[in-house]
């Protein structure tokens, strides 16, 4: 059901947006290829010993685009008789519409919806104390971990100079399904965040870089048309 209501939500937006354009021209030609990093993530993987890699592009249909973003994460939480490995990478692909296609700054603000996918695995290394018969360690491990779920995303981008743009997506992520793990159920799925929650919110800070390779023209803004109603004639 939260699916049919997010679908129904996206077709909604899809239809106001071709009811705000019909009075201009439509340009389904792509113009420009946009580029981004998510910069949480890259301070992350400098200043930490945890390796969170995300970079996202789309491309343009009119006021429409179609979204993919791909990632890597790698991490090492460690604490008293455990030792946690997880590496994987994930890719999100989906549309985007532009409910701000009027904006002479090429600034936008955008809602979509997306799949998402994971391929990862994970291992512990788990200290048991000496009981008696000598101190143990024990591993578990998943070689073949796979992940999907669908999310609903809003955003902004906004121009600082040239085809330099400073961005951020609010991420609702949904509809989780997780396959291969054995005795040992994942801490966290690259992409999606701790495995045990079947639903929660994320947030990417991006630098972007536009790369434009033709002039489209920005739509004008349609005009509203207001009717007068006429007044009664005092004469009569």
């Amino acid at each position: 059901m939260k699916i049919l209501k997010y679908i129904t939500s996206l077709i909604i937006l899809l239809n106001s947006g071709n009811l705000i354009a019909q009075k201009s021209k439509r340009d389904f030609v792509p113009s420009e290829v946009i580029f981004a990093t998510d910069v949480v993530g890259l301070g992350k993987t400098i200043f930490s010993d945890e390796t969170k890699l995300e970079f996202h592009t789309k491309i343009d249909f009119d006021q429409f685009y179609l979204a993919g973003d791909f990632g890597y994460d790698k991490i090492n939480p460690r604490g008293e008789g455990f030792d946690y490995h997880s590496k994987g990478t994930f890719f999100r692909v989906g549309p985007h519409i532009n409910m701000m296609p009027y904006n002479k700054h090429r600034s936008s603000i955008f809602f979509g919806l997306m799949y998402a996918r994971s391929s990862f695995n994970d291992q512990i290394t788990y200290e048991l104390a000496d009981q008696g018969w000598g101190a143990r360690t024990l591993n578990y491990s998943n070689d073949n971990l796979t992940a999907r779920w669908f999310e609903a995303n809003l955003g902004i981008n906004v121009k600082i100079l040239g085809p330099l743009y400073l961005g951020y997506t609010m991420r609702f992520k949904f509809s989780k399904s997780l396959s291969g793990n054995g005795a040992l159920f994942p801490y966290e799925i690259p992409g999606y965040g701790k495995a045990d929650k079947g639903g929660q919110f994320g947030f990417n800070y991006y630098v972007i870089y536009k790369l434009r390779f033709r002039d489209k023209p920005i739509p004008k803004r349609p005009l509203k048309v207001v009717e007068k109603t006429k007044e009664p004639n005092p004469a009569r």
